[in-house]
């Protein structure tokens, strides 16, 4: 099974202060939807209000085309899969699997059945009988998501399921959580403040701050297109350069008025800036570099505007010694207008 939702200009205030500012946001079923910010940014409480525990001040919830703003959790068709797991340390993965459906009246053979074939999709059907303090974090992991699919919801709500697993491990759940997700086909909202994890297993991407939404849409929209300066950064380095149409400053002295006839920020991700590309920088000087495996990260100062520092990502076999000057090269170049003209 599976469902839309609609969230639908909600605000949500605890005593005066408002963690939700008129939100809106529609997903569309089957879709894998991460709800991404730095802490106090919303996302929790809009998760939260989704899955009916807390219920919003103003606004509406949709699910399915129903109206669920007032429903009680367990009456909604969400289930909600916590950071912490919520294992029962005296059942078995079997029985922890189960749990949902004997609460439901179905009967245990049907149950056990259905348990075991949960636990068979996410690779842990011959630890059946065993316990959770037996397994590894990943592998309790993969339980808590066998549980939470087997009452079969039409919105998997996720709340930073992945948080407690060391980097190696994440990156491995990352992507079984995807092809679980389109294995199953149902609708999944995932709450994280990783940018790396929100990458990889999104198909849309929810930027939020301080209660409302910078940004939403696909990994590549958010990351090569930011909307907003709050989302460029926060979903990444990027190389800020104050742009203006009358030519002056900086645009004059980097050339970039054909690139950038508006005011505002010119931003480039470091790995749009090489020694090729779309549009030049001037010469610049290396001021250092740093080899990172896959790139070398190097800082340059350009000739034209020395009070500048420019950060790029330079292949494996381009690394340049400090103290050498190059011509430096830009592309993929996003302008982002000042706030105040933004906001109108």
């Amino acid at each position: 099974m599976t469902a839309d939702v609609h969230v639908k200009a909600v605000e949500h205030r605890f005593n005066s202060f408002t963690a939700l500012h008129r939100v809106d946001l529609q997903i569309a079923a089957g879709e894998f939807i991460v709800l991404l910010g730095p802490s106090g940014c919303g996302k929790t409480t809009l998760l939260s209000i989704i899955g009916g525990f807390l219920t919003p001040s103003e606004g509406q919830v949709l699910i399915g085309g129903r109206d669920m703003t007032h429903v009680a959790p367990k009456d909604r068709p969400t289930t909600t899969m916590f950071q912490d797991y919520a294992l029962f340390p005296h059942m078995s993965l079997r029985d922890n699997v189960a749990f949902g459906l004997r609460m439901r009246g179905m009967a245990k053979a049907a149950r056990n059945a259905k348990a075991l074939e949960m636990l068979e999709m996410v690779g842990l059907a011959d630890k059946a009988a065993r316990r959770p303090h037996e397994l590894s974090g990943g592998m309790r992991q993969r339980v808590a998501l066998a549980r939470a699919l087997a009452v079969e919801p039409d919105v998997l709500l996720l709340d930073e399921p992945l948080g407690a697993l060391d980097l190696k491990l994440r990156r491995q759940m990352q992507e079984e959580l995807k092809a679980i997700q389109r294995r199953v086909g149902t609708t999944f909202v995932h709450v994280t403040h990783d940018q790396e994890e929100a990458m990889a297993i999104a198909d849309r991407i929810v930027v939020m701050n301080h209660g409302r939404i910078e940004h939403c849409g696909t990994p590549e929209e958010v990351y090569l297109t930011p909307k907003t300066m709050f989302s460029a950064d926060f979903m990444g380095e990027t190389n800020r350069i104050p742009v203006s149409p009358a030519g002056a400053g900086v645009t004059s002295q980097l050339g970039l008025l054909a690139i950038a006839p508006a005011e505002g920020t010119l931003c480039l991700r470091p790995e749009s800036i090489g020694l090729t590309g779309a549009f030049s920088l001037g010469r610049a000087t290396l001021v250092e570099a740093a080899f990172y495996g896959s790139y070398h990260r190097c800082h340059f100062r350009p000739l034209a505007a020395p009070e500048m520092l420019l950060t790029a990502h330079l292949p494996q076999g381009e690394h340049p010694r400090p103290g050498a000057e190059v011509e430096l090269f830009g592309r993929n170049p996003v302008v982002l207008a000042p706030v105040a003209k933004a906001a109108a």
